[in-house]
C-alpha cells in the first residue's frame, strides 16, 4: 500500500490538505473548527472538538463482550498494535509502502482509523492528518483487490475501514461521503460470498468467523449511520450467516473444520452477532448448541437442524439442534472432499475424505468437480450423494452419506462405477482428530471409533464380519487415518461403512451379513449390486445398492427395481423405507 508523506504542509488558508485536494469541511462540521482553521488556532479547535463531543461513541463501545473486537477470530502475528505513539506511527506509514501482509495491514489500518478521534490528543497536528490522508488514499486503492481473491483484507479496506471513518469522522467530507461507498462494497460481498440463506462458500470456509466478525462490527457501526450499513437484502444475508454460525459452532463452540485462532471460540463475537443478527429461534438454538449456556428446559419448535447448499457445495447433516446431537458437516469445492463428524459433544473425524484408486494398477485421478446428484431430508434421515468424473474407462464416483435421525446410525459409503471390466483397488481413508483413535476388534472387521469415551462403532458391510474369512479389504486405522481397503474385479465396487452413534446400543449384540441378490433367478456379483443386513440388538436394517441402471431383483425375499434402499425391519418382519432412490 502506498502512504502519503508523514509530514502535511498547510495553505495559506490555513486548511489542512486532504488527499485528492477535496473541500476538508462537510456541512455538518461546528463552524468555530472552520473559523478556527482559516485563522491560527485551528488545530486546537479540532482537539478540542473531539474530546469533548459526545457523540459517535468508539465503535468498541457499540459491541456486547470485554473482548476486543479487531481480535476477534484472528491470528496473533496479524494482529494490530494498539496505542502506538508518533514515531511508530508515522514508521507505519512508512513501512506500508510495497507488498507486505496484506491482512496484518488491514487490521493494523482498521485499527488506526477507530482510534483517531483521541489520537489527535497525542500525536501531532501534521501526523494526525497523514494517517487521515493515508487511510483516505488505501480506501481508494482497496478497489483494485478481487473479492473473489481476497475476501477478508478487501472487506476490511473497501468495507469497514471507510465504515469506520464515515462513522467516526462525519465532520470531514471525504469521510462522510465514504458511507455509499462502504456499503455497496459491504452488500456486494455478502451477495457474492454468501447463497442466500447465509451458508459460506465452501472454498473460503477458513474465513467464515473472520468475516463474521468484520461484519458484525459493521453491522454494529451500521445501526448508528443514516442507512445502514448495507442493503436490505444484505442485511438478511448476515442474519442467516448468524443462523449458520450455529449450525456449524462445535460442542466447545469453536468452528467446524478449525484447527488455530481463526475459528477459536469467541463469547463475545456470537454474542455480538446473536444480538445484531439473531431472532427467537436464533435464541432458542444458542442455547442448546452454545458453550456455558443454559439448557432450554422445554422443547420448542425449531427451524430445520440440517442444509444444504449447492450452490456454496456445503452440507450440514443433523437430526436436532444441540451441542450432543451427532453432525456430519461436509465441504466439496472442487474436487476435494472434507468431512466433519461430531458425536457426543466430540469431534471424531475432521479434514479431508481421502481417496485413492487404482484402475488396471493404474491410478486414477478426478477428471472435473464434485457435483450433486441427490439431497433429500425428512423426518427419518439427511441423505447428501455426489458424484466425480475420473480419467479412467470412464469411470465415476458416486458418494453417499446418509445420518438415520431417531435411528441413530451414519452410512457412509463409495460406490464406483466403470464402462469397462478392470480391477479395481479402492482405498479411503478419514482423518481422525488428535487424541481418537480406532480400535479394531481382534476376531472380526468391525472397531471402534474413541475419544474420551468409546463414540461410534464402524462396521465395513462389505467385508465378512469373521477375520478367519476370506475378506476383499481391511479397515485400520493407520498414520492418525481411519482407513478402508477394497479390491474387485468387475464394473463395480461399492464401499460402505456402517457407523451407529446410538451410545445406547454400545453394550447390545451385533452383527451383520452380505445378502444375496438375484435377477431373474441368476445371483448377482458384487460389482452389479450390493446387499445387507444389519442387526444391533433387536434392531435390524436392509441396505440395498445397484451398482447397474435399476432392474427388478431379490433380496431376502424382498422384491425391488429401486437404485437404492435403506430401511428398517419392523417387528413383523416388514421393511419400513427410510430412504429410497427408485
Amino acid at each position: 500500500m502506498a502512504s502519503t508523506s508523514p509530514t502535511t504542509k498547510k495553505s495559506a488558508d490555513r486548511r489542512p490538505l486532504i488527499h485528492g485536494n477535496e473541500a476538508v469541511w462537510h456541512k455538518s462540521a461546528p463552524k468555530t473548527v472552520v473559523r478556527a482553521y482559516a485563522a491560527e488556532d485551528g488545530w486546537k479547535a479540532w482537539q478540542k472538538h473531539l474530546a469533548e463531543r459526545k457523540k459517535p461513541k468508539p465503535p468498541v463501545k457499540l459491541l456486547p463482550g470485554r473482548s476486543w473486537p479487531l481480535a476477534w477470530a484472528m491470528a496473533d502475528d496479524v494482529l494490530p498494535k494498539t496505542k502506538m505513539k508518533q514515531d511508530a506511527i508515522l514508521a507505519w506509514l512508512e513501512e506500508s509502502v510495497g507488498e507486505k501482509n496484506r491482512l496484518a495491514y488491514a487490521l493494523q489500518a482498521v485499527a488506526l482509523a477507530v482510534e483517531l478521534p483521541e489520537l489527535s490528543a497525542k500525536i501531532s497536528e501534521d501526523a494526525w492528518w497523514a494517517v487521515l490522508n493515508h487511510l483516505l488514499k488505501t480506501v481508494g486503492e482497496s478497489a483494485a483487490i478481487s473479492v473473489e481473491e481476497d475476501p477478508l483484507p478487501q472487506q476490511l479496506l473497501g468495507g469497514e475501514l471507510p465504515l469506520v471513518l464515515a462513522y467516526l469522522l462525519p465532520e470531514i467530507k471525504p469521510c462522510a461521503k465514504l458511507a455509499d461507498e462502504a456499503r455497496e462494497t459491504l452488500s456486494t460481498a455478502l451477495g457474492e460470498l454468501l447463497d442466500g440463506e447465509g451458508v459460506l462458500d465452501a472454498e473460503y470456509a477458513d474465513l467464515f468467523r473472520p468475516l463474521l466478525a468484520c461484519w458484525t462490527r459493521c453491522s454494529a457501526i451500521g445501526e448508528k449511520l443514516r442507512g445502514g450499513c448495507w442493503t436490505k437484502d444484505a442485511d438478511n444475508d448476515y442474519q442467516w450467516m448468524v443462523r449458520t454460525a450455529l449450525r456449524t459452532a462445535r460442542a466447545d463452540g469453536t468452528q467446524a473444520f478449525s484447527t488455530g485462532p481463526e475459528g477459536a471460540w469467541s463469547a463475545s463475537l456470537l454474542e455480538a452477532a446473536l444480538e445484531l443478527g439473531g431472532d427467537e429461534d436464533d435464541e432458542d438454538i444458542a442455547q442448546r448448541v452454545l458453550p456455558r449456556r443454559k439448557r432450554p428446559t422445554e422443547d420448542f419448535e425449531l427451524p430445520p437442524a440440517a442444509v444444504h447448499s449447492e450452490w456454496a457445495s456445503t452440507a450440514v447433516l443433523q437430526p436436532f439442534w444441540g451441542a450432543n446431537q451427532p453432525r456430519l458437516t461436509v465441504l466439496y469445492p472442487g474436487s476435494d472432499l472434507s468431512a466433519e463428524l461430531q458425536c457426543g459433544g466430540e469431534v471424531l473425524f475432521s479434514g479431508k475424505w481421502g481417496l485413492e484408486i487404482q484402475i488396471d494398477g493404474k491410478p486414477a485421478k478426478p477428471d472435473g468437480d464434485w457435483q450433486e446428484v441427490c439431497w433429500f431430508s425428512d423426518d427419518d434421515v439427511d441423505y447428501l450423494e455426489l458424484e466425480l468424473d475420473f480419467d479412467k474407462k470412464g469411470l465415476r464416483l458416486q458418494r453417499q452419506m446418509l445420518l438415520a435421525r431417531e435411528d441413530g446410525f451414519l452410512m457412509l459409503a463409495d460406490a464406483l462405477l466403470c464402462d469397462d471390466i478392470a480391477k479395481i483397488d479402492y482405498i479411503g481413508t478419514l482423518p481422525l482428530c488428535e487424541g481418537v483413535k480406532f480400535e479394531a476388534a481382534e476376531e472380526s472387521f468391525e472397531g471402534t471409533v474413541c475419544g474420551k469415551k468409546p463414540r461410534a462403532r464402524v462396521l465395513p458391510l462389505a467385508m465378512p464380519e469373521w477375520r478367519a474369512e476370506e475378506s476383499p479389504g481391511d479397515l485400520a486405522q493407520t498414520d492418525g487415518e481411519l482407513q478402508l481397503r477394497q479390491t474387485a474385479e468387475g464394473t463395480g465396487l461399492y464401499a460402505p461403512l456402517f457407523i451407529d452413534l446410538d451410545r445406547s446400543r454400545r453394550s447390545r449384540v451385533f452383527t451383520w451379513r452380505r445378502l444375496t441378490v438375484a435377477e431373474s433367478l441368476e445371483i448377482q456379483t458384487p460389482d452389479r449390486a450390493a446387499g445387507y443386513r444389519v442387526a444391533i440388538g433387536d434392531e435390524q436394517w436392509l441396505i440395498y445398492r445397484s451398482l447397474t441402471p435399476p432392474v427388478n431383483r431379490t433380496l431376502l425375499g424382498h422384491n425391488l427395481s429401486s437404485e437404492m434402499l435403506v430401511a428398517q425391519f419392523e417387528r413383523t418382519g416388514e421393511v419400513q423405507p427410510l430412504m429410497e432412490i427408485e
